[in-house]
C-alpha cells in the first residue's frame, strides 16, 4: 500500500523581546515611545503612525509593514533592479535572521520576483508606477508546493531600497508517520462527481499533490497533503476556470464535505427596499465623511448595510458558505444592518443588474465569493447565470444606475478574477477598459488576477482588519497575502504568480483608495463624473 508522511509541527510561542527584536533587525526600530504595544491571547502588536509589527501567538507567523511606504499609491520610488532585489534581499534576510531555519524534509524553494504597482489611465493615456520590489522565499516539503497560505516569506523593498515589509509563517516540523494514500485517480473521480451532481460541465480538470500549511492566524498541530483540484468548467455558456480546491491525499486528516442545499429563495422582491431615506441618509453620511474621520456618529439609527452572493455547493466549493458568513457575521457583530446572504441557487444574478437598486446597490458593503475569470463571475438563473463587463456598462455613468449610483461603496469578488491585466501576465487583456463601466459612485472593487483557492477565511479576516482601522486596500491585501499562496502553478492569463488587486476611479479632489469601513475612519465622497481610473496589485 503507498503511504505518505504528516509531519507533527510546532512553534515557539512569541514574547515581547521577540517582538522587540523583530522591528529592531526589520526596522531598525529601537525607541519605542512613539509606539503602542498591544499584547493578547492571538497576538503581540508594535504599531505606530508609520510602522507595524506583529506575531501571532496560534502561530509565530510576522505580519510587518512600514504603512507609509507599503501599498502607497501616491509615490514613485527609487526601486533596486530585480537582480540588485534578489541579491540584497537573500543578504539581509541571512544577517538579520528574519527566516527559520528549515531541517529535514522542507528546504527553500526557488525565490519568485514581483512588483507592486499601480496603472492609471487619464485623458493623457495610461501610466504605470512600480511601488516595490517583492522576494518570495517559497518553503518545498519533499520536493512539493507547500500550499493554505502558511509557506511563503516575502519581504518588500521600497524607496533606496530599504525594507517596508516582510511577512510569513513557518511551524517547524518534527517526526512524522505514515498515512495510506488515497489514489489521485479516486480523488480526481469524485472531483469530477461532485461538479456532475450539481450540473456543471468540464472540459478540463488539473491535479497535482501539495502539502497544507494554515495561514498564520490559524492553529496547526499537523503538516499534511492534499490533493489540488482544478480545471475548467461550464457555466451557462461560458467556460470559466475553477477555484482551486483541496481533497485530503491520505486517510489522515479533515475530511472534505460540501454543505447541505440553501432553502429555496421564494420571492424576488426584497424584504428591504432602498429608499428615499436611504439616499438621503447616504447624502449626509458623505457630507460628515468626505476626507474626515468618523468615530461613533450615526447620522440615522445605525444605517450601514452589508451583504454576500456566493457559489458553493453548486460549484463545488466547500468553503464558500462559511466564507461569507464570516463576513456577514463580523459587520452584524459591529451593529452593521444585514440586508442579504444568497448563496448557490438564490444568488441570482439580477441582484447585480435588474434589480441591483433592491439587492447589491441597496447595501454599502458586498461580498461574493465563488467562480470568476477576468469577464465576469458566476452566479444563478434568472438571467444567463453570471455577471459579465460588458452588462455593467461602457464607461462609468454609462449606462448608470448601477453599482454606487444609490448605495454600494465597496465590492469584494472573492475568486478567480477579475482583476487579471496584460501588465501583470500575457493575454490579460485592458482591466481599465473592462471595468470601468462597473463605477457609477462605487468606491472600490477588489478582487484578484489569477486563479485563487477556495477558502472559509477571507471574508471574516478581511472585515476584522477593516474593523481594526485599516484602510479597506490594506485589509484586503493583507487578507490576501496571509490566505492564498504567491504561485499558483497554472499558466497565463491566470497565473503562475498570484495576484490581489484593488480598482477605483478619482475625480479633483475625491479620491477613495485610502478608505475606511464606516465609522472606522475617513470615507471619501462618492467619485461620480470620474477624471481617472487605476488598479493597484501586489503578489499574494
Amino acid at each position: 500500500m503507498t503511504t505518505l508522511p504528516i509531519f507533527r509541527t510546532s512553534f515557539r510561542r512569541p514574547e515581547v523581546d521577540d517582538l522587540l527584536d523583530c522591528a529592531a533587525r526589520l526596522f531598525r526600530i529601537s525607541d519605542h515611545d512613539q509606539f503602542t504595544m498591544t499584547t493578547d491571547e492571538s497576538m503581540l502588536a508594535l504599531s505606530s503612525a508609520t510602522h507595524s509589527v506583529e506575531l501571532s501567538r496560534a502561530s509565530g507567523g510576522l505580519w510587518a509593514a512600514d504603512k507609509s511606504q507599503l501599498f502607497n499609491a501616491d509615490l514613485t520610488p527609487d526601486l533596486p533592479s530585480e537582480d540588485e532585489a534578489v541579491s540584497e534581499a537573500r543578504t539581509f534576510m541571512e544577517s538579520a535572521g528574519l527566516l527559520p531555519s528549515l531541517t529535514g524534509s522542507a528546504t527553500w524553494g526557488e525565490l519568485l520576483t514581483a512588483s507592486s504597482r499601480v496603472v492609471t489611465l487619464t485623458e493623457g493615456g495610461r501610466t504605470e508606477v512600480l511601488l516595490d520590489r517583492q522576494i518570495v522565499f517559497p518553503v518545498v516539503v519533499d520536493g512539493l508546493p507547500v500550499v493554505g497560505g502558511g509557506g511563503d516569506f516575502t519581504l518588500a523593498f521600497g524607496d533606496g531600497g530599504r525594507p517596508i515589509g516582510l511577512h510569513g509563517v513557518w511551524r517547524e516540523i518534527h517526526d512524522s508517520f505514515s498515512s495510506a494514500a488515497l489514489p489521485a485517480e479516486q480523488i480526481d473521480e469524485i472531483f469530477r462527481e461532485e461538479l456532475a451532481a450539481q450540473g456543471v460541465k468540464t472540459t478540463a480538470v488539473s491535479q497535482y499533490l501539495a502539502f497544507y500549511s494554515a495561514p498564520a492566524f490559524d492553529r496547526q498541530d499537523f503538516l499534511y497533503p492534499v490533493y489540488v483540484m482544478g480545471g475548467t468548467g461550464v457555466f451557462g455558456d461560458r467556460e470559466v476556470p475553477l477555484r482551486l480546491s483541496m481533497f485530503p491525499a491520505t486517510e489522515f486528516g479533515p475530511k472534505r464535505s460540501l454543505p447541505a442545499p440553501e432553502r429555496i429563495r421564494r420571492s424576488k422582491i426584497g424584504a428591504r427596499r432602498s429608499t428615499g431615506r436611504d439616499a438621503e441618509a447616504k447624502h449626509v453620511r458623505r457630507g460628515y465623511n468626505s476626507g474626515a474621520s468618523r468615530q461613533g456618529a450615526r447620522v440615522v439609527a445605525n444605517p450601514f448595510e452589508a451583504g454576500a452572493s456566493w457559489i458553493g455547493s453548486s460549484g463545488g466549493l466547500a468553503g464558500s458558505k462559511k466564507n461569507a458568513q464570516g463576513f456577514i457575521d463580523q459587520w452584524r457583530d459591529d451593529g452593521w444592518n444585514i440586508n442579504f446572504n444568497w448563496g448557490d441557487g438564490n444568488a441570482w444574478e439580477s441582484d447585480w443588474r435588474r434589480n441591483d437598486d433592491t439587492w447589491v446597490d441597496a447595501a454599502d458593503f458586498v461580498f461574493y465569493t465563488g467562480h470568476a475569470d477576468m469577464n465576469g463571475w458566476t452566479l444563478a438563473s434568472p438571467d444567463d447565470g453570471s455577471l459579465q463587463f460588458n452588462e455593467v456598462g461602457g464607461s462609468p455613468g454609462n449606462p448608470g444606475d448601477l453599482w454606487g449610483e444609490n448605495d454600494l461603496e465597496w465590492l469584494v469578488v472573492a475568486a478567480c478574477g477579475p482583476l487579471q491585466d496584460e501588465l501583470l501576465s500575457k493575454g490579460g487583456g485592458d482591466v481599465l477598459s473592462r471595468w470601468d463601466g462597473a463605477f457609477d459612485g462605487l468606491h472600490l472593487l477588489m478582487g484578484y488576477g489569477a486563479i485563487t483557492f477556495d477558502n472559509e477565511s477571507e471574508g471574516r479576516t478581511l472585515a476584522a482588519y477593516a474593523r481594526q482601522g485599516q484602510t479597506l486596500k490594506d485589509a484586503w491585501f493583507r487578507t490576501a497575502k496571509e490566505i492564498q499562496p504567491a504561485s499558483n502553478g497554472e499558466a497565463p492569463p491566470n497565473g503562475p504568480t498570484v495576484w490581489v488587486g484593488v480598482m477605483w476611479v478619482t475625480r479633483l479632489g475625491v479620491d477613495p483608495i485610502n478608505d475606511h469601513a464606516w465609522n472606522h475612519g475617513s470615507v471619501a465622497a462618492d467619485p461620480t463624473s470620474p477624471t481617472s481610473l487605476s488598479c493597484m496589485w501586489t503578489v499574494c
